[in-house]
This record gives structure tokens, sequence and C-alpha cells, in this order.
């Protein structure tokens, strides 16, 4: 994108034939909100000043004199911005180390566009639009039978498990979507290059998994792995307890767009009347400043009754950090659950409550 913008500051619009014409309603969302959001994006001024001003009020682009630059001319604006207020928004500076990729597929009467991808070791996010004519539902994303995202480098690696997927999914109006897809790895190897098969054979709604139109879409493109530090904790060094429940950090990975923090779970979980139980943790991060940072959550195994004693190692990844900030506080919320009904459904047995937390320097 940085080429781009660059082409645009050396534009003579002088001796261009330019004529107004609607553009899309991502292209007008985008800018909006990246103007809105320049308070919180001061890099992005910068970036943002030539196209903004190339495509200023109802937007303006290259007419007839340009048709091939305006065919193949990538959308303005980033995707990742789009979701800044989703609970799961951890991509401040994606958009700084992405690829741009400028992919679009059209099946069934359904375009997906591959805008940018990043890999950094600990994930590999993908920035996508779907469009269509058709409803597709509130949350619609590509989806494939045996899975969205391979390559060749994992060999069978990712093959039964070691992995997790995250969907995030905006709706920019009734025909037109931006999706979010991460791939977590968790467990295996993490190469420095990889050669990505992103593909689908239908588009779902996670909303509503009958509402489901199929097709044949398929991106290739290759990524290189961003530079990362890997801190590995001696043991109980950083750890928390309570009764029945011991929790402990023993990895934390810090790359240019995140920090993953490893962990490990040991929770005991007693019966009832015979009934089962089960339990689950989610965690609150805070700076000493006071800030409180999303997160994404892997939360590995569940802890239940039928599974006493089994350990679990959940991840957590984190916007980096405030510059300003020492150190990180990790608090435990923790859970427990019975079983309903016979439907399976869970209830809480008694209200959540938070443990002491895991205080993490920052170097």
């Amino acid at each position: 994108m940085k080429k781009l913008y660059q082409q645009f500051n050396h534009l003579n619009l002088d001796h261009i034939n330019i004529e107004p014409m609607e553009v899309s309603t991502l292209e007008k969302e985008r800018i909006k909100r990246n103007v809105l959001k320049a308070k919180k994006k001061k890099h992005l001024i910068r970036n943002f000043v030539a196209a903004a001003t190339f495509f200023i009020a109802s937007s303006i682009t290259i007419g007839y004199a340009f048709p091939t630059f305006a065919a193949n001319m990538p959308i303005i604006g980033n995707i990742f911005e789009l979701f800044i207020d989703n609970e799961k928004y951890v991509f401040d500076n994606y958009d700084e180390y992405s690829t741009n990729i400028g992919m679009v597929q059209e099946s069934n009467g359904i375009e997906v566009s591959v805008n940018d991808a990043v890999y950094d070791g600990e994930n590999i996010t993908i920035a996508y639009t779907i469009k269509s004519a058709k409803d597709l539902g509130e949350r619609p994303v590509l989806y494939g039978e045996n899975r969205e995202l391979t390559a060749k480098e994992f060999g069978k690696r990712y093959q039964y498990g070691g992995y997790a997927t995250n969907h995030l999914v905006q709706k920019i109006n009734d025909n037109e979507y931006a999706v979010l897809y991460i791939f977590e790895l968790i467990r295996g190897s993490k190469p420095e290059e990889v050669h990505i098969t992103f593909q689908g054979d239908q588009v779902v709604d996670l909303n509503n998994v009958n509402n489901a139109v199929a097709g044949n879409w398929s991106f290739e493109f290759t990524l290189g792995k961003l530079e990362s530090k890997t801190q590995r904790i001696e043991k109980d060094r950083m750890k928390t307890e309570a009764e029945g429940i011991k929790i402990e950090a023993f990895k934390i990975t810090k790359t240019p767009i995140s920090t993953a923090i490893y962990l490990s779970e040991e929770v005991f979980v007693e019966k009832e009347n015979g009934e089962w139980r089960g339990a689950g943790i989610e965690y609150v991060v805070k700076d000493n400043l006071g800030n409180e940072y999303n997160v994404i959550h892997f939360r590995g195994n569940s802890h239940n009754t039928d599974f006493v004693g089994r350990g679990n190692f959940p991840r957590i990844v984190i916007n980096n950090f405030d510059k300003q900030a020492t150190s990180i506080m990790i608090t435990p919320v923790v859970n427990f659950y019975k079983i309903k009904d016979s439907t399976g459904a869970l209830e809480l047995i008694k209200e959540p409550y938070t443990i002491k937390p895991i205080v993490v320097p920052l170097q």
C-alpha cells in the first residue's frame, strides 16, 4: 500500500481526464472510518492524506483515459480498521506489516476478494471481502469442507490438530461483507516462509449454517514470517493459585504486531450429587497504567468431572502494549457450570469470580 500512496503523491491531475463516479459502499466506509479514527492511528494521517484527497467527498476515480489502472487499482483503506470496535480487535499494527494480495474470484454469483495477509509465526491472518446480489445472512465466511487454509511447509503437522481458527465479520451493507480469518498456530511447525492455499467450496453464514451457497474459490500466495522474540519463563516464576486451581505462564512470544502468552491450567472439578460439572477460565489483561487490552483466546481443552486432573494449555494473543507500561496483569475469571436440561445447555453454578493476577514484567 505504501507504494500506492507514493504513486498518488506524484500524480499530475492536470493531465488526467477525471469524471465523477460512484464507488462501492465498502470504499466509502473505509475512508470514513480511517478519517474518524485518525486520533487513534496517527501514522495513518501521513499515508492517507494523498488518497483521501484523490477520493474526496462522494469520491472520484480515474476515468476512461486510464481503464487498466482503474480496473486494477486496489481498494483504498484498511480492512483491519473496520473491526476496531470489536472486542476481539488486536490488529493495531497489522496494516503496516501485511502483504497486499489483491486477488479476486467469482463463483455462483459471489465475489471473494483476498486483500491482505500477514504471518508472524503465531497466526496467519487473512483480510478478505465477500460481495453478492444474494442475501448471505449476517456473518458469511468462506468455508472449506476439509480446511480453508493449508501450506505445503506444514506437512501433516496441522492435519488433525494443534491449530485453531477465528472469524471476525463486519457487514458493510446488504450485499457486502469484510472478514478477518485468523489461523492460530498453537503447536507445530512455524516455518520462515509459507506457500498458502486459501480455499472454500461454500460461503456459510456462521449465525445460520443452513444459509449456505456452494461455489469454488481458491487463492495461492506466499508469506514470509515476521521477526519474533520468545521468552521462556522459569517454572513457578509467574503463577497464581486458588483452591483446586493452578495457572502458570510459561512462554511469551513477541512479534511486531502482537504478543502471545502461553499458559498452563490445572483445575480440579468435583461432582455434586453425582452430576457432571465443568469449569471455564477467561482472562482480563491490564497494564500498570490501567489500560485494558482485547485478547484472542485459544481455550484448549475443557475442565470437567469426566477428565479429572487433565492439564490444559490455552494461549492468549494481545495487542502490543503501551510503550510507557512496565508490567501487565493477567487476571483469571473462573466459571463453574452444570448441565441445565436434556438439551445439554449449561448454566452457572455460582457467580464468576477472579483470582490473584499473574504479573508479567515487560522487557
